[in-house]
């Protein structure tokens, strides 16, 4: 090959301008309040405790784990539970999900989209998984996207709904689709469900974020239940000091009293609408987890319950007669006082950790492998968790 002459090298300097091509650094990841390890602690010791002892209770059926849930744009419960319940169980996740605040052209809506493809991509994610972009309130609209996709894919082994604000926060009738008017019309589709299921809920318990006519309806059943059940009465003047009408109003206007009597009297709700199915449906407080948002909160205001359903098979009664078959239904008084003394247990994860080294190490360590997943910095998560 000829050598390019020397007045013709140099020509094409000035056509096409020299630059370095550099490949763009990706955004560093921000840790979150979510992302302590207290969750972490929430999401082993209670959720997949209890999904583990109702399948050991009641295995599945069909080999899928049926899941309906508001999770965060990194998908970490999905991601969890896929790992710590059906790999080893060797069953498989179908999901549900509903998330409002990822817009389209927004990060967050970039960020749901590669965990999404990430979560399905997962060997034990069933395929028709998905997540959409609604609220779950608009579950209590009967033409709603939102209520057409939950009922395709129910009824659900397990919903987990892990709201931000307080279940008790709206006002009842003061909007067009309530947490009350979607748990309620949620609730009918699982009546149908023929094996146990659960329902895992967090929300804020404290006076902001809980509305006076909700906290009066409840504290309105807990009276009836202290003048009707005798048992009910004796578990709440043991456990809380609350025997009396006038105990109990006093009680629900300090922070912590509050906590005893609005957590309790919402699993008196759940109580109710699920003892008038037909056939009625067992519910039972199996955990209650808190801790601290507010970090002047004298008690733990944010609370993490998970109740477990079971179906009876208690039969109508016979309007002429005909049939004699003795009909026990399940006890109201018998749950409720069980449901009392569960809330009285309750656990507060800041202390768990706190007094326990090696335990808030273990959670840092599960959460730092989970956010890695979800492409965080490990070592970076264990320095931010480690100071706050």
């Amino acid at each position: 090959m000829s050598e390019i002459p020397p007045n013709v090298e140099g020509l094409a300097d000035d056509i096409v301008e020299d630059f370095t091509y550099e490949a763009t650094v990706p955004k560093m990841k921000i840790f979150l309040p979510w992302h302590r390890p207290r969750k972490q602690f929430v999401r082993q010791h209670q959720w997949c405790e209890q999904i583990g002892r109702m399948l050991d209770d009641s295995p599945l059926t069909d080999g899928i784990l049926k899941y309906m849930g508001l999770p965060g744009v990194d998908l970490l419960d999905l991601r969890h539970f896929h790992s710590a319940v059906c790999e080893p169980r060797k069953v498989s996740l179908r999901f549900l999900g509903f998330n409002s605040s990822a817009m389209p052209q927004d990060d967050a809506q970039t960020e749901l989209n590669v965990s999404l493809d990430e979560v399905r991509r997962l060997p034990n994610v069933d395929p028709m998984s998905n997540v959409i972009g609604d609220n779950f309130a608009l579950l209590a609209k009967e033409d709603s996207i939102a209520w057409r996709k939950t009922r395709e894919l129910g009824p659900y082994d397990v919903i987990n709904l892990d709201l931000c604000d307080g279940f008790g926060s709206q006002a009842p009738c003061a909007l067009s689709q309530t947490y009350y008017d979607a748990v309620s019309r949620l609730l009918t589709l699982q009546s149908r469900y023929k094996s146990p299921w659960l329902l895992l809920l967090t929300t804020r318990a404290d006076k902001a974020n809980v509305d006076a006519q909700v906290l009066k309806a409840l504290i309105s059943k807990y009276d009836d239940n202290l003048v009707k059940y005798e048992p009910f009465r004796q578990a709440s003047l043991e456990k809380f000091a609350i025997e009396t009408t006038e105990a109990l109003n006093t009680a629900a206007d300090t922070p912590d009293g509050l906590v005893k009597v609005f957590l309790t009297g919402l699993c008196k709700w759940f109580l109710g609408l699920a003892l008038a199915y037909n056939p009625p449906t067992i519910v039972e407080l199996r955990s209650v987890i808190g801790y601290r948002v507010n970090q002047d909160a004298t008690h733990e205001d944010l609370i993490s319950l998970a109740l477990r359903f079971t179906p009876t098979y208690v039969p109508p009664p016979d309007p002429i007669g005909l049939a004699i078959q003795p009909r026990v239904p399940p006890d109201e008084c018998t749950l409720s006082a069980r449901a009392l003394r569960r809330v009285a247990k309750r656990v507060d994860a800041d202390k768990a950790l706190a007094d326990t080294i090696e335990l808030r190490q273990e959670m840092i360590d599960a959460t730092a492998h989970l956010l890695g997943l979800a492409r965080y910095d490990e070592n970076a998560y264990k320095a931010w968790a480690l100071q706050s």
